[in-house]
């Protein structure tokens, strides 16, 4: 098995309708902030962004929660057919939703997190990104040095660890819109 296998990509995960319901709605973002265990990064900038969550009762939560759970579901059949063995999903954390406008990224990172995005339940054992659009230029994802190529409505799916690092690059036009989730 090679290391791209570990990834899944996944298309009409999300309706076009829905993604454009979710970008159009009037969420009230932050400045996304890039944080240790003892507070903020003192290094340089690592992440150019505005966030939001969507927590359980929220709008669109349901939706999601269905959404990541199809994906789920497919990784797992995926898995089987690899490890003879489920990949099996106890806990999810709420909704990051992502907004990068112009010189907006994310500097590469692993998502070996802990008790940092509200889980209370270890440490995620996989990452779920939704693809609201496509309609933006740079803002390029990169999965361990791998470039897939993203639709709106699709989704990607890789292990929450040190062999998957991933960044957005800087969006040079139109605004990039992305959900996350963490499955443990």
């Amino acid at each position: 098995m090679k290391w791209i296998d570990w990834v899944g990509h996944y298309k009409n995960i999300l309706s076009v309708e829905l993604c454009n319901q979710i970008i159009d709605h009037k969420f009230n973002y932050v400045k996304s902030t890039y944080s240790t265990h003892k507070g903020l990064s003192p290094n340089k900038k690592r992440v150019e962004m505005d966030e939001m969550w969507i927590r359980k009762d929220d709008i669109f939560y349901n939706d999601l929660k269905d959404a990541v759970s199809e994906v789920a579901k497919k990784y797992t059949v995926k898995m089987k057919s690899f490890l003879d063995r489920d990949f099996v999903v106890q806990k999810t954390t709420d909704f990051r939703l992502n907004k990068y406008d112009v010189g907006g990224f994310m500097s590469r990172h692993c998502d070996n997190i802990h008790h940092s995005h509200g889980q209370t339940y270890g440490y995620p054992q996989a990452s779920v990104l939704l693809f609201l659009n496509d309609n933006f230029k740079g803002g390029e994802f990169l999965v361990s040095e791998e470039q897939p190529t993203i639709k709106t409505g699709e989704a990607l799916i890789f292990p929450s660890n040190f062999m998957f690092p991933h960044e957005v690059k800087k969006i040079t036009q139109g605004t990039r819109w992305s959900i996350v989730s963490w499955l443990m």
